[in-house]
């Protein structure tokens, strides 16, 4: 028997405007790059403004690796729950780890936080690339694997669906009550 597998992948036209707006911002610090080097001669914020360039040109790559990439952004098994924060390295969660979900926006930017009953178990399995990420949204009290909803196609049949698969799960509502989905 096969096992059934839903996945939930990332709209390609929402992350290929993002991807013309980093490119537009690499063409500007280029731009301002020049001005503050060759025309006004200021070092200081000539080399701040190649930085920023610097990290909006790798923002690119990443964007338009994710684009290139068929993989979904979240799969669901049976048993496991399967992110795939980059494309090429996935992370399986099994679902009996899982304890719930919080939903939670940070301007205007809606993300799903994975409650874990044990995140010390997949720290390990997170991608060396994320780890930093991950131990700042620790810190700042917030779960340490999210999915971005605001990238997805169907965000609510992903809500949808993980309120199937983890029926004991605790949710906090919008007015920031909890509620115990049943």
């Amino acid at each position: 028997m096969e096992e059934k597998v839903v996945h939930f992948h990332e709209s390609k036209w929402k992350l290929g405007l993002i991807a013309a707006g980093s490119i537009m911002f690499v063409f500007l610090c280029v731009f301002l790059s020049y001005e503050f080097f060759f025309v006004d001669v200021n070092y200081l914020i000539g080399a701040v403004v190649v930085l920023g360039g610097v990290f909006f040109l790798f923002c690119s790559i990443l964007i338009f690796k994710k684009i290139s990439h068929d993989a979904p952004h979240v799969s669901m098994t049976q048993d496991h729950l399967i992110l795939y924060v980059l494309p090429d390295e996935p992370v399986h969660i099994k679902w009996e780890d899982v304890e719930g979900y919080i939903p939670y926006k940070i301007y205007r930017n809606a993300f799903i936080g994975l409650v874990l009953i044990d995140e010390e178990k997949y720290r390990d399995k997170m991608p060396n690339k994320l780890k930093r990420m991950s131990k700042m949204n620790v810190k700042m009290g917030y779960p340490q694997y999210n999915i971005v909803q605001g990238n997805l196609k169907d965000p609510k049949g992903l809500l949808g669906e993980l309120n199937k698969r983890i029926p004991h799960s605790k949710m906090v509502t919008d007015e920031g009550v909890s509620a115990t989905n049943s």
